[in-house]
């Protein structure tokens, strides 16, 4: 792994590109654990989506100024998204940014924006830069009328009523950094009950926690909120669920999609997403694939409906099982006893 590192550190954009498709076509990739012991019947399909909107991109090093471009490509998105995963029954754990639940908010008397929230000091990780003005500078305190890149409410109205029975999952209320770091205890806490009373204004309940931009921490404050399990990489892609110290079950996160940064056709994305669900159904071992709703056109159009349909097929032979997160930690506490 760390000889893998340092040789794609050192090759040109072009050379890594080559890189991975070897370590594809030769079976390298994906990374299996062949030593785990499964106490799954088959393999296990889990689809997560971090679903955001604006406020992922609003403090991004690279993408700030196309934060409500992002948003409003994903409020595109998701209709044709649910229509596709309804064609298969294929549900999803959505990891929702609790302020999507809300269809409008207002700055108090003083012009601030969700006064009662905590702010979290100025920091930078390898996704973000905040370092200057409020943490909810951005909001517009409007409604999703005005500003439909912000607020998202009837989205998960229509997630709610998609018949592929999806799951909500927490993506924390303002997408924040929850590493202890950069996130005290108490920040994290007013994170999490700021996302879970927005929900259940819905009757929405919440079991499955996806950090934002990978940032693990304060699972105390989860446990203490009545959550069961986070999202992962491990170091397999195809690997089995292990309950931490704390109690929640880890599930192993397999790969992200989107399109790739070395113009791979259609046909060699679903080479590749084929071998990350033949390992699973062999070794009924966790295939969890995770994606952006922001996912580019023509990859919404050329690569997920045959995925969908490839699950599917899988499915119907009995080689996997598709599940939720929620679903998948419930199975792994109740096999383990």
């Amino acid at each position: 792994m760390i000889l893998y590192k340092t040789l794609r550190s050192i090759l040109s954009h072009r050379a890594r590109g080559w890189l991975t498709r070897f370590l594809y076509i030769t079976g390298l990739k994906p990374r299996v654990n062949r030593s785990v012991k499964s106490p799954l019947k088959t393999g296990v399909v889990v689809l997560s989506a971090d679903f955001e909107m604006a406020w992922a991109f609003r403090f991004s090093r690279t993408r700030c100024d196309r934060a409500v471009e992002a948003g409003l490509l994903e409020r595109k998105n998701v209709p044709a998204l649910l229509e596709l995963l309804d064609r298969y029954s294929i549900p999803v754990t959505w990891a929702t940014v609790g302020h999507l639940f809300l269809s409008e908010c207002k700055r108090d008397e003083f012009g601030s924006a969700h006064s009662a929230m905590p702010r979290p000091p100025f920091f930078s990780n390898r996704n973000w830069s905040y370092d200057s003005g409020d943490w909810y500078k951005h909001d517009p305190c409007t409604d999703s009328l005005r500003d439909p890149a912000w607020y998202a409410s009837d989205l998960v109205d229509l997630i709610s009523e998609a018949r592929a029975g999806h799951e909500f999952g927490c993506h924390t209320f303002s997408h924040a950094d929850f590493t202890y770091a950069h996130c005290s205890g108490e920040m994290a806490e007013a994170e999490l009950n700021a996302t879970i009373a927005a929900a259940a204004v819905k009757g929405i309940s919440m079991r499955s926690m996806v950090f934002p931009g990978g940032t693990f921490g304060n699972y105390e404050s989860l446990v203490k909120k009545g959550f069961t399990c986070y999202r992962k990489p491990m170091k397999y892609h195809i690997d089995m669920c292990h309950l931490d110290k704390h109690g929640l079950v880890s599930i192993p996160s397999s790969i992200g999609l989107g399109r790739d940064q070395y113009g791979w056709d259609a046909k060699f994305h679903l080479r590749i997403l084929d071998s990350f669900l033949a390992a699973a159904a062999r070794r009924r071992l966790v295939c969890h694939f995770w994606f952006h709703p922001s996912v580019d056109q023509w990859y919404l159009e050329n690569v997920m409906p045959s995925l969908l349909a490839k699950i599917d097929a899988y499915r119907k032979r009995g080689e996997v099982s598709v599940m939720t997160m929620g679903e998948l930690a419930d199975e792994y506490l109740r096999l383990k006893g």
